[in-house]
């Protein structure tokens, strides 16, 4: 649950009838469910477009109306970047503005300006503004000419987009130096050249991105502060000249140029520096007569305490929660509002802006760190945010989101499907609400940083307030690893195997009755004996550098052997670690020791775990069915264990299939901060399906490339029988809206039946090393 915003009401025309009574939302995604959300509160039918690969998003069901604007693939032309279209749309629907959101077209020129000259309202700042401010390149001309004493970062903005130019300006500078898309933003059309020898093929990539990102390939150049913060400045203003600042937000956790974690306030920067920061960011916006929510934002150097100029985004950011937590302003209202011709001044709200607390931001993306942030796509298992006994009463949290169980994270898309925003009274405690918050929510299905972002929020150098832009890259390597104190991962394999007894016990007739239930004496053998494997969704999620697959057999106490005093309502299950160490020895005589440690007893003296207290509620709805997501909660040796559970490809829907059936679990389990997966074989299920899936040759090791997902092929760096060393880029290929560079990992000659522009669905054979 969210404070509770400010909302600023749309103006009236003279006849009383509000000026936008209708809203196209040129966006998808979370910032459209964001916007739809304003326009309830102030009775705005909102109309929403979509594309085919888009058609089951939130975005298109929770607005008021939604079109469908064509498809994505096989197009020219990517709809949300017709302006045509766009506008063309909102005629045809009766709406009276236009909201561009982040990214796509929020930050041309020529959609406000046409959008505008149809009769329509824009929200956000002139195209003369945008051209002005927005554009990297025109920005720092205008305040080279306009406002000299600000600070600028060194760098070239010339018009040549010839390579020997920028060789020439980064020679001369000196590296490292960042390329940039001079009409981009959110950290697409970036790079860091370290190296002369880099900077031609990096302006080549950075030129591509930038055209199909933002429709410009236009790129400049600018010096790379190494020790810096990346602080910003949120102002907005009206067409009468009035700029109000909504104060700083610390942006300076980044991956890829790109912000993954966002607080507000900068505690580091002293009361005078914020100040004379905000006043320069009004001043720069007054200057051009600035109309529209935007932010203005700077490099800090932690070496030399001076701030830079850095440019103006010309719209709504993706971070603008946090700011609206500590302010208690509705921005997208504000938007609306001055969009409509709001005066600023008329609202006492605006005239004695303070901040309240302190509010952090997390973006939840479908990527995998261990794999240096590749994106991720697959279907959402189970989406389940935080709640209940894990809420406190001093904090407020909010989810920013268009997905739920069931959503696609498409390749079409960006990666990042959540925001999470946390408001508490000091830093300390929305830190540590935020770390439990995202250890509690359940986004089981895709490879996200969900866990990575816990790492990086408990890590001590977030603590201190100095950290800067190379927070991320300096610590990496802790960053990787869990950053909890696991739990020992034999009591995590008895999750799956509880939960399977009692859904079975739940669903199935007689279901209490133990399985291969006999009137005689017990065979060992016959003991309900599950082998659980277990395999995280990162490399190190319980601690260690290796690839992380546990297998344990575990065996439920049966009623003769039960210790004197045990509980009738208890669970003893013992666990013992099974041999899945990769090597020649049979499968057969695996089997037999197995086997003849049931049958001597001697799983007896295993590690062995009392469960009690179990119980087991569907997520949604109140009927429980083998695909049912489930929430299972029990006790493990008198400590309360909690994991959301979903049942995954299993081949038949009846309960009896629980037990006789290989069975893959999907679980997220709050102690260790991610989703895991199990596997449950039988004892003989178990080992026939190792010797069906021996392991592969190990001298075939990098001589095959695979496509990690569908993509498209960029470029291709190689020619074809040209000879490659380890490590070599053979190809650019595109997916999710990043450029991926294909590196091999063997030498020898390259060889691929695939040219530039081809689709390449997701597992085929990119290259060969031959």
């Amino acid at each position: 649950m969210s404070r509770e915003l400010f909302t600023a009401h749309i103006p009236h025309h003279d006849n009383g009838q509000p000026k936008i009574k209708k809203l196209l939302i040129a966006n998808r995604g979370e910032i459209a469910c964001r916007i739809i959300a304003t326009c309830r509160k102030l009775n705005v039918a909102s109309i929403a477009v979509y594309t085919e690969e888009d058609a089951l998003s939130r975005h298109a069901s929770d607005a008021d109306e939604s079109i469908c604007i064509g498809a994505i693939r096989d197009s020219s032309t990517n709809p949300f970047l017709d302006i045509d279209l766009l506008v063309r749309t909102a005629l045809d629907q009766g709406a009276q503005a236009i909201h561009p959101g982040y990214g796509y077209l929020s930050e041309n020129a020529s959609f406000a300006d046409r959008t505008r000259e149809a009769g329509l309202l824009f929200v956000g700042p002139t195209g003369a503004a945008m051209t002005a401010l927005g554009d990297k390149r025109s920005s720092k001309e205008y305040l080279q000419e306009n406002a000299p004493d600000v600070p600028l970062i060194p760098g070239f903005a010339g018009k040549s987009q010839d390579a020997a130019d920028f060789e020439k300006a980064a020679a001369s500078m000196g590296f490292p130096v960042m390329l940039k898309a001079s009409a981009g933003g959110g950290g697409k059309g970036m790079r860091v050249v370290h190296q002369a020898q880099q900077l031609h093929d990096e302006l080549a990539r950075v030129q591509s991105e930038a055209q199909r990102s933002f429709g410009s390939s236009d790129i400049i150049l600018e010096k790379f502060v190494q020790n810096s913060k990346h602080v910003e400045v949120q102002i907005v203003g009206d067409q009468y000249g009035d700029v109000v600042s909504l104060f700083e937000r610390d942006c300076s956790v980044q991956r890829r140029n790109q912000k993954v974690i966002e607080e507000t306030p900068c505690l580091f920067l002293d009361p005078e520096t914020k100040k004379r920061m905000c006043d320069v960011a009004v001043r720069i916006v007054k200057l051009i007569g600035y109309k529209g929510a935007g932010t203005v934002e700077f490099v800090f150097d932690t070496t030399e305490m001076k701030f830079y100029f850095l440019e103006v985004n010309t719209r709504l950011q993706v971070e603008h929660p946090i700011t609206e937590e500590v302010v208690g302003l509705d921005i997208v209202s504000l938007q609306l509002y001055v969009a409509a011709g709001g005066r600023l001044s008329e609202l006492p709200q605006t005239s004695d802006i303070a901040q309240t607390g302190h509010a952090i931001e997390c973006r939840l993306c479908a990527e995998d760190p261990q794999r240096d942030f590749f994106p991720d796509h697959d279907t959402i298992a189970l989406w389940r945010p935080a709640s209940g006994p894990e809420r406190t009463k001093n904090s407020t949290v909010r989810y920013e989101t268009a997905i739920r169980t069931g959503s696609t994270v498409s390749i079409y898309f960006d990666s990042m499907i959540c925001k999470v925003v946390v408001w508490a009274p000091t830093r300390a405690m929305a830190v540590e609400r935020m770390a439990k918050e995202l250890a509690h929510t359940a986004c089981i299905g895709v490879k996200t940083n969900q866990l990575f972002l816990q790492s990086c929020l408990l890590h001590p150098e977030f603590q201190n307030l100095g950290y800067n832009t190379s927070f991320i890259p300096t610590h990496l390597k802790q960053l990787l690893r869990n950053p909890y104190n696991a739990q020992v991962p034999q009591k995590i394999s008895i999750i799956p195997s509880v939960f399977l007894r009692t859904l079975h016990s739940q669903i199935t007739p007689f279901g209490n009755v133990t399985t291969r239930f006999r009137n005689q004496r017990l065979d060992p053998l016959s003991a309900p004996c599950d082998i659980i494997s277990m395999r995280t969704t990162r490399k190190s999620a319980l601690g260690d550098d290796t690839d992380v697959v546990r297998c344990d057999a575990c065996l439920l106490e049966p009623t003769h052997i039960r210790r004197a005093g045990g509980n009738a309502d208890e669970q003893r299950f013992y666990v013992h670690a099974v041999d899945d160490s990769p090597g020649e020895q049979d499968e057969r005589a695996r089997y037999d020791v197995l086997s003849q440690t049931l049958r001597k007893g001697d799983v007896w003296h295993s590690p062995s775990y009392s469960v009690r207290d179990v119980r087991l509620t569907p997520v949604q709805g109140s009927h429980i069915h083998v695909s049912t997501p489930v929430e299972l909660e029990m006790s493990i040796d008198g400590k309360k264990v909690r994991a959301f559970l979903v049942i995954d490809g299993l081949a038949s829907a009846s309960g009896s299939s629980l037990h006789h059936e290989t069975v893959r679990i999907l679980a997220h389990i709050p102690q260790i901060g991610e989703w895991v997966q199990f596997q449950r074989d039988t004892m003989l299920s178990f080992f026939v399906n190792r010797r069906r899936n021996p392991e592969g040759l190990a001298q075939d090791k990098g001589k095959v490339v695979k496509a990690p997902m569908p993509c498209k092929i960029l470029g291709i760096n190689v020619a074809l029988g040209a000879q490659c060393k380890v490590g070599d880029v053979v190809m650019v290929v595109e997916s999710m809206k990043m450029e991926i560079a294909i590196a091999v990992g063997a030498a020898g000659a390259f060889t691929t039946r695939w040219k530039v522009g081809d689709a390449v669905e997701e597992g085929s054979v990119l290259c060969l090393v031959e």
